[in-house]
């Protein structure tokens, strides 16, 4: 039923826009101009290349995300003290939008993939490492003492207490992640890339080619939707979500 009450959202401001439309057609295309645009980007293979580009530098900035947050996490959880020391730092920057960033990251990387995928680790970063920080700290003790006055081994520790404990915590910061990783790489192309859905964007606004413009924009909507549900289906499978 909400999937339905959705789905009847988005119909009726389908219909609304299809009717400001015919008022404004300079900002407001007919819904009509904006699907043939969509198609016709989609068989030339442009929408579908720009698609893959700006995918791939969501995963590439994600993953080196994960790669640095996962790390510092395992440490974490050794020197317990390491989340305070580097709380100050990561509250001075976090506030920062990444984008912010983008002209030392073309300066430092240049134009292309580079500054876009350390744009999007750098925005990816932060919900990583509250995640697998916060559910490090939601292992219970007692259950350790518990497991090793049973004769567990590591191994079973690990994948009995610690990966479930903190499995929720890191499945939702990774959702988090993905969605400010869209964000990033959008913004990021926008600037300092030849390729991707946010160039689309800049390049359209630009030749005021308003159709192709919300085609892309509709594109990253739909996009990180698919990315969200995909990783949503993994939380309710594996996280919080299987509690709810």
């Amino acid at each position: 039923m909400p999937r339905i009450r959705g789905l009847i959202g988005i119909l009726l401001f389908a219909g609304l826009w299809q009717f400001f439309s015919a008022s404004n057609s300079l900002l407001l295309p007919p819904l009509t101009d904006i699907i043939s645009v969509f198609f016709k980007s989609l068989v030339e293979g442009d929408l579908l290349r720009d698609i893959i580009d700006s995918t791939c530098r969501v995963v590439a900035g994600v993953c080196v995300a994960l790669s640095i947050a996962l790390p510092l996490g395992i440490l974490s959880s050794l020197w317990k003290s390491l989340p305070e020391y580097c709380s100050g730092l990561v509250e001075m920057i976090r506030p920062i939008p990444p984008i912010a960033w983008a002209p030392i990251a073309i300066i430092a990387f240049g134009i292309g993939d580079a500054p876009a995928i350390a744009i999007v680790a750098l925005g990816a970063f932060f919900p990583l490492w509250f995640g697998i920080v916060q559910g490090l700290k939601n292992i219970k003790g007692s259950h350790l003492y518990a497991a090793k006055s049973l004769g567990a081994n590591y191994r079973l520790v690990f994948t009995d207490i610690i990966v479930p404990s903190v499995m929720p915590f890191f499945l939702h910061g990774l959702r988090l992640s993905v969605g400010l990783g869209w964000f990033c790489v959008v913004a990021a192309e926008m600037l300092g890339a030849s390729s991707g859905l946010g160039y689309a964007v800049q390049l359209s606004s630009l030749n005021l080619e308003m159709e192709r413009l919300y085609t892309y924009l509709v594109t990253i909507g739909l996009t990180g939707y698919i990315s969200n549900s995909f990783l949503m289906y993994f939380d309710t499978r594996y996280g919080s979500g299987r509690h709810e």
